[in-house]
């Protein structure tokens, strides 16, 4: 699922922070809505809050929010960087599908970003958005309810925006990235600067020595005789209790890793893929009757 967050904007210095933040010169693309001039955006907002008196707080001894900076963050299994089908292009028109739909009468700007995570090394895009505050057809301040309730109606909103989409959708209880979730986690880091091997690695390598092994040899069964191999190497290999998947298990350690945390090649289409079975429904089926066997 796509990530929203907000933060109000209430002082001149955050506000002259998110302006040089979307003005940037890293930005991938920049589009805005109710603009005359794009490249003036935060000009042309300062003007419309002076005119309506929005520059000012509602109420005394308020603070006063001048606008609010959103981050639509996609899942990086979804973003072209990673293979996926939302294209820079893609995300912009997101974007403005959503600032229309629920801001159609207010100024807005924004910017795409490719943005890296430095703890697990993975990419994604994100785009940041700045909603000013004052309404142009009604002439006051967006006021958009109590924050619980506001942020629980701006994650709907991008969950259904998401469905239109045909894009992932959360799980309870699982992490929702596929690209995080194959990285290595603090544990694991530790572990190999010690030179070791952590369960995920050691099953790695038992597939990546398998795998031919179970290519080459007479049985016809290749999916018996890659599970063969890697009992034989201390590793077991079932289908998931949900059956879309599977899951390997170290035997010397209990560990049990499901497919798709160790990379695309130790799915159950990407296991298929390397027996040699090509037909994607036929692998599924295939893997899931042999492995009963």
């Amino acid at each position: 699922m796509t990530a929203i967050k907000q933060k109000a904007v209430c002082s001149p210095g955050h506000w002259k922070n998110v302006a040089k933040y979307l003005d940037d010169e890293r930005a991938l693309a920049r589009a805005s809505q109710n603009l005359a001039d794009e490249s003036r955006w935060a000009a042309e907002m300062d003007a419309t809050r002076e005119a309506y008196g929005h520059n000012a707080p509602g109420k005394k001894g308020a603070k006063c929010t001048y606008a609010y900076h959103q981050v639509l963050a996609f899942n990086p299994d979804e973003c072209s960087c990673n293979g996926g089908r939302m294209t820079p292009e893609a995300c912009m028109e997101y974007a403005r599908q959503y600032a229309g739909g629920r801001y159609g009468a207010h100024e807005a700007a924004w910017v795409l970003h490719l943005e890296h995570c430095a703890a697990d090394g993975t990419d994604r895009y994100a785009v940041h958005m700045v909603v000013n505050r004052t309404n142009l057809e009604t002439g006051r301040r967006l006021n958009e309810g109590r924050s619980k309730n506001a942020k629980i109606e701006r994650a709907n909103a991008v969950r259904d925006m998401d469905a239109e989409w045909g894009l992932a959708q959360m799980r309870e209880g699982e992490r929702n990235c596929r690209i995080h979730a194959q990285q290595p986690t603090k544990r694991e880091l530790a572990i190999a600067a010690r030179g070791a091997r952590s369960d995920k690695q050691y099953i790695r390598e038992a597939v990546a020595a398998s795998m031919p092994e179970a290519r080459a040899c007479r049985e016809r069964n290749k999916v018996r005789a890659l599970a063969k191999s890697l009992d034989a190497k201390g590793v077991e290999m079932h289908v998931a209790g949900d059956g879309k998947g599977l899951t390997f298990e170290r035997k010397s350690t209990g560990r049990k890793v499901r497919g798709y945390k160790l990379g695309r090649g130790y799915s159950m289409a990407g296991i298929a893929k390397g027996l040699g079975i090509q037909a994607a429904k036929l692998a599924v089926r295939s893997i899931d009757e042999e492995m009963e066997r």
